[in-house]
């Protein structure tokens, strides 16, 4: 099987087969032609700085449970990518963002994720409202690059190289 979630075409309840299409094994509806495409799920991640130090989250959800990230978060379709990276650090950390520039789009083969990272900086240096959203982030801290603890996931620390690259 390719992955897939659906056993009856959703457009006419055939049975679903798989076929080999575009080069990759896919589910397919012999009966209307309906191809399942697997999508990617895009990810945004931002890399905010404050007085020459970058925010790290301690992810309080798997994966990665316990180690640290910087804020992220899924975009939702038909969402703006940069509309939800400053959702997503707004409700990770109660902070108010600027989105600075594109830092760079990550993935991986295999991955079913495209991650989108920005650097950003906290509107006017206000970090007094910081709190962390308990539900997926344990603690929130600003680290300089000395400081930096072992982060969650591999695309954090290509992110990270990249970020001191520029």
């Amino acid at each position: 099987m390719s992955g897939n979630t659906y056993t009856y075409c959703p457009h006419c309840a055939a049975s679903l087969v798989e076929k080999r299409i575009y080069n990759a094994l896919r589910s397919t509806c012999p009966a209307c032609g309906f191809i399942y495409f697997l999508d990617p799920k895009v990810v945004t991640v931002v890399v905010v700085q404050h007085a020459g130090k970058l925010l790290l989250g301690r992810r309080n959800i798997d994966p990665g449970k316990g180690l640290w990230s910087f804020v992220s978060g899924y975009v939702d379709r038909g969402e703006k990518v940069e509309e939800a990276a400053v959702r997503e650090v707004k409700e990770e950390t109660n902070l108010d963002v600027q989105l600075d520039n594109l830092l760079g789009i990550y993935s991986e083969n295999g991955n079913p994720h495209v991650v989108i990272a920005y650097r950003a900086s906290v509107v006017n240096d206000d970090v007094s409202e910081m709190a962390g959203q308990p539900d997926e982030v344990s603690e929130l801290a600003f680290f300089t690059r000395e400081e930096m603890p072992d982060l969650a996931f591999p695309m954090d620390r290509q992110i990270l190289q990249d970020w001191y690259k520029v």
